[in-house]
């Protein structure tokens, strides 16, 4: 395959040849690469890795640096004339546009260039390279795109003019099993000031659930801010699950509650976890499995009552009476794993309701979570009379509740991991709970004195 013209084919590197003097940055801080949340798609295990970079070259201001440092930024892209006066805990990208530039670099920097002759010799001195590619004709550039993306380089930043994401579909599947990573600049030539840049971004590492990587681009220290929390919330994590005893079954007849429909779809292992106090919640599945006069809504929880607590990312939680079309909540598998999905629709109907009500031993707690009840439990054994009884059911247990439709099709998972028709549970029954501290302000974590029963 014959290789494009440098003028079309090749990424026109402009401005290298300004100097930005830049100051040490403050805490320096690694970050190694993100791990999104799984492939929506049950059937898939897919993870995409997510590098996003800082273009730090002929910056107006200084002052955003140390905010990138603080970021989970992988990489700073910076000019040869800054390398040496640069001092960053990320991986430092330098742009390279004669061969002369080579022979004074630090060990351990990556190169970046528009020169398949740079790029050979950087690789050979021992570097990690990769290539700049500016695409101006896209039938007939390419070609020549894939053809870098095929050989295995360290990494190529491609740019396309406007949204498409369907060739970085298809330049993904050309690394497929390659250790090439495929990067865009931020912003997008032909979006500005019509997409945001975090939007931007977050729409790159979502291509093919593998993702692409960005070079980002801005003067502004809250779009970095932003762009690193948001990334945060679509990590993989993990809640801690524990062993629920049923204490208590209730009819308690009508009641508003909440279907909470996702953009997502949802496996037979998976669910949200739902609950009346801030001391946590059951797991409530997802409609996945068997229902007998109705198609799976694999989208769906049937989540409960409206004045319930549902978990979201970021240690968040909200009112199901809060869920609307847009807000995040927190998908959930029966081993803890977590990823963040949005809500499409909330649809509140009034229905027959039905109170489970559960215990956790303290043993199965974090110790910070036993001294917070411990504690409360010894002030009120420290004002009863000795002849009195202290009004704690069971000091040695932390109580949970959960008001669901009182039918069969909504269930939870059980302790042993097999799923429990929420109208055929019994007190003895164990069930699957999360646990934590309670106290909230408006869905967030607030240290107070709290009582919720």
């Amino acid at each position: 395959m014959s290789k494009p013209t440098e003028s079309t084919a090749m990424l026109q590197v402009t401005n290298t040849d300004v100097a930005v003097p830049l100051p040490v940055a403050a805490k320096p801080k690694t970050a190694p690469p993100v791990v999104l949340a799984p492939s929506s798609n049950p059937a898939s295990s897919k993870t995409s890795e997510v590098q996003w970079w800082f273009d730090a070259r002929k910056l107006a201001s200084e002052r955003i640096l140390p905010i990138v440092e603080q970021s989970n930024c992988t990489h700073v892209v910076i000019n040869h004339a800054q390398h040496r006066g640069f001092t960053t805990a990320k991986q430092k990208v330098i742009v390279v546009d004669a061969p002369a530039q080579l022979k004074d670099l630090e060990h351990g920097v990556w190169v970046m260039t528009h020169e398949e002759s740079i790029l050979r010799q950087a690789v050979s001195s021992g570097h990690k390279a990769g290539l700049c590619i500016d695409v101006i004709d896209l039938e007939r550039e390419f070609p020549y795109c894939i053809e870098v993306c095929e050989r295995g380089d360290d990494f190529v930043v491609i740019d396309i003019e406007h949204a498409t994401y369907i060739p970085y579909e298809l330049l993904l599947a050309k690394t497929e099993g390659k250790p090439t990573k495929v990067l865009r600049n931020i912003p997008i030539r032909g979006l500005q000031g019509v997409v945001d840049d975090i939007n931007q971004s977050l729409n790159a590492f979502a291509t093919m659930e593998h993702g692409i990587g960005v070079v980002l681009r801005t003067e502004h220290a809250e779009v970095v801010e932003n762009l690193s929390q948001r990334i945060e919330r679509r990590q993989n994590t993990s809640i801690h699950l524990v062993k629920a005893r049923v204490e208590e079954v209730q009819h308690t007849g009508l009641g508003h509650r909440v279907c909470v429909d996702c953009t997502s779809m949802m496996s037979a292992e998976e669910g949200m976890i739902v609950g009346s106090t801030g001391w946590g919640g059951l797991f409530v599945c997802s409609e996945t499995h068997y229902l007998p006069h109705m198609n799976l809504r694999e989208f769906r929880v049937n989540a409960g009552a409206v004045h319930s607590y549902i978990w979201g990312p970021d240690d968040s939680v909200k009112y199901l009476s809060e869920m609307q079309a847009g807000a995040e909540v927190l998908c959930v598998d029966l081993h803890g794993n977590s990823r963040a999905v949005t809500v499409g629709r909330a649809k509140t109907e009034r229905r027959p309701m039905l109170k489970i009500r559960c215990s956790v031993a303290l043993d199965n707690v974090s110790p910070e979570i036993q001294n917070a009840v411990l504690t409360a439990n010894a002030a009120k054994r420290a004002v009863t009379p000795s002849q009195e009884t202290v009004s704690v059911e069971d000091p040695n247990r932390i109580y949970l509740n959960v008001f669901l439709q009182n039918d069969w099709h909504v269930r939870l998972m059980g302790a042993d991991r097999k799923v429990r028709h929420a109208t055929l549970v019994e007190p003895g029954d164990e069930l699957l709970a999360h646990v934590e501290l309670p106290g909230r302000h408006t869905g967030l974590r607030i240290s107070e004195s709290i009582i919720e029963q």
